[in-house]
């Protein structure tokens, strides 16, 4: 084990901009961040990286150009690392480095975390904010059959409380940080292999496509799971509706099999963005927000506006004939 950063370092240097530059602007991509609100300093990297409770493979996971990955392999040459990233102009950055340097122990993944495989690891690092990504990655790894340990740098401010509610992973040090983050300590957790609390099924739908029937207000209405997002406490927010909700609301949870004809209808044109409605005394353009399927089948629109679905005479997206009552 070194104390210190290699000799050929330096050369590692990244060339932060002109990579960026070729990085997609899609959710989770984080264009445009300065490189030191992307990557962990190399001091903190050699803290963690030689913390006792830091051993065997190590997984980054949302790497950017492996630079983490290519100095724990520098480091350790008796152990290995695997970095995943979805931007390809970042992975290519890192696997020319590591091809360069005669890294072998060091793996640089091209792969979306929000569907594909997650290397199996010794100590799994996350610089990460919270959100339907994350809650995949934990999905993954409770039940993961093997005992690991998971860094955890803050990265918006609710990484660490969000961790914490996590009953299978026990807090097991926290590492004082060099450089200036929402939290001035890195937390290390080990994977204690406790069932899962049942209080924690929100997160196991963020990632899915799973409809939540919600009562407020004496109405029933429909949204959609995938994009939940926890805020604090009971409070989360939805993407499809964009809407607070308290999950003390949730009644049910649907794979929408049950739904009828009419409102598997509704769901849809709910994703087309904005639409024309034509009722029997006016025209509506907007977005559709809430399904209400109690007291009676109705929508509400982006204008704030309700309309029972027995009253919609045509909807129109564009040109195109959506529906048109029989």
């Amino acid at each position: 084990m070194n104390s210190s950063l290699p000799r050929f370092w330096e050369h590692f240097k990244l060339p932060h901009e002109s990579i960026e530059e070729n990085v997609t602007d899609r959710s989770g991509s984080y264009q445009g961040l300065k490189e030191e609100a992307l990557y962990t300093g190399r001091e903190d990297y050699l803290r963690l990286f030689n913390h006792p409770l830091t051993a065997g493979t190590l997984v980054d996971l949302g790497c950017g150009a492996g630079e983490g990955c290519l100095l724990y392999g520098s480091l350790f040459p008796d152990r290995k690392a695997i970095g995943v990233e979805f931007e390809k102009a970042r992975i290519e950055f890192g696997q020319r480095l590591r091809t360069q340097y005669k890294l072998d122990n060091v793996d640089l993944i091209l792969a979306d975390l929000m569907s594909d495989h997650i290397p199996v690891g010794d100590t799994y690092f996350l610089y990460f904010p919270t959100g339907p990504v994350l809650d995949r990655i934990l999905h993954v790894l409770y039940h993961s059959p093997n005992k690991f340990r998971l860094i955890a740098i803050e990265s918006h401010g609710d990484l660490i409380p969000r961790l914490n509610l996590e009953n299978w992973l026990t807090f097991k040090a926290a590492v004082p940080l060099h450089a200036t983050r929402h939290h001035p300590d890195a937390h290390l957790y080990e994977h204690n292999f406790q069932e899962r609390d049942s209080s924690l099924l929100p997160f196991e739908l963020s990632f899915k496509d799973r409809y939540l029937l919600i009562k407020e207000n004496e109405e029933l209405w429909i949204g959609n799971s995938r994009g939940l997002e926890w805020t604090c406490d009971d409070r989360f927010e939805l993407l499809t509706p964009p809407r607070t909700i308290f999950w003390k609301n949730v009644q049910s949870i649907s794979d929408g099999k049950d739904f009828s004809a009419l409102q598997k209808l509704a769901i849809a044109l709910r994703n087309e963005g904005e639409l024309e409605f034509s009722t029997l005394n006016k025209k509506i353009i907007g977005t559709i927000r809430k399904i209400i399927i109690a007291p009676s089948f109705s929508l509400e629109f982006s204008t704030g506006e309700k309309v029972e679905w027995k009253q919609i005479l045509k909807i129109k997206k564009g040109r195109k004939l959506c529906y048109v009552t029989s």
